[in-house]
């Protein structure tokens, strides 16, 4: 399989340059992946439909600072590759917060794979940090959802893990890892020379996983914000480490809005 990577959503956050310079650039890093007649997206970013309108993106937008650009889309981009868009017939999210799932409405013929945990959080909503991250105007089209619930009986590099997923090589393996969300999810691919983890919002910069740097007190108060669960987001970011430091010859691992890693990825700053 061949990757694809994707910004999908940029973001420029109020105050962060100031309290945590880490973020002040945040990226949407999504994966597009090549199998063999079928297109397949990892999160989607944000759609055009939010391009146009920053409204969709509800309040939160007003910190997040979303820049507007009508490249910045998952289907522009695919476009631009050469690509079919109606090639994307699946569509895998880690999570469902705005700047991951915006981008679903430009796919409506594609599937949505997602745990059940987090589809039922997006659709049912339980309280006011829910009901704002989650956009009913992203699932507005009708989503062809396909849910996954349980775990495998064979864990991935030792974490419970989701396989065979509806419709898809057996070389993407759903890793769950709630906490910042009900129903996170990291994605796992195994790409010919090793795995690429795709971790979402399980972390924001590579620093969160080493032990021996501290991190800014404005961070700490920041990810008691962003996630759902602390407690639970950070015994997910324990593991990850644990996974990384284990297999670091053959597992590369990425999140969705770390800036250090667009730099990797593409050679520049982000603008």
């Amino acid at each position: 399989m061949k990757i694809h990577y994707m910004d999908c959503a940029t973001m420029h956050p109020r105050g962060a340059a100031l309290f945590i310079p880490q973020t002040s650039r945040t990226p949407s890093l999504c994966l597009l992946i090549e199998d063999q007649d079928q297109l397949i997206l990892v999160d989607s970013g944000f759609g055009t439909q939010d391009m146009q309108d920053p409204r969709r993106l509800g309040r939160t937008n007003r910190l997040l600072n979303a820049q507007c650009g009508e490249n910045k889309p998952a289907v522009r981009q695919i476009e631009r590759l050469g690509y079919d868009p109606k090639d994307v017939r699946h569509i895998i999210c880690t999570h469902l917060d705005r700047d991951h799932a915006g981008g679903l409405s430009d796919f409506p013929h594609a599937h949505v794979h997602v745990s059940a945990a987090e589809c039922a959080a997006a659709l049912r909503p339980q309280n006011a940090k829910e009901r704002d991250r989650y956009r009913r105007c992203h699932f507005a089209h009708g989503p062809r959802w396909v849910t996954y619930g349980g775990h495998a009986d064979e864990p991935w590099l030792g974490l419970a893990c989701i396989r065979n997923l509806t419709g898809l090589t057996p070389a993407i393996v759903l890793v769950p890892l709630p906490g910042h969300t009900r129903g996170h999810c990291g994605v796992a691919v195994e790409t010919g020379s090793g795995w690429l983890l795709h971790c979402g919002d399980a972390y924001y910069f590579k620093d969160e996983l080493s032990p021996d740097k501290p991190l800014p007190v404005f961070h700490k108060i920041f990810r008691r914000l962003a996630h759902v669960n602390y407690a639970g987001a950070m015994h997910q970011l324990e593991r990850i480490r644990e996974v990384w430091s284990n297999n670091r010859e053959t597992l590369r691992i990425m999140a969705s809005h770390d800036q250090m890693e667009y730099m990797d990825l593409f050679g520049k700053a982000i603008d």
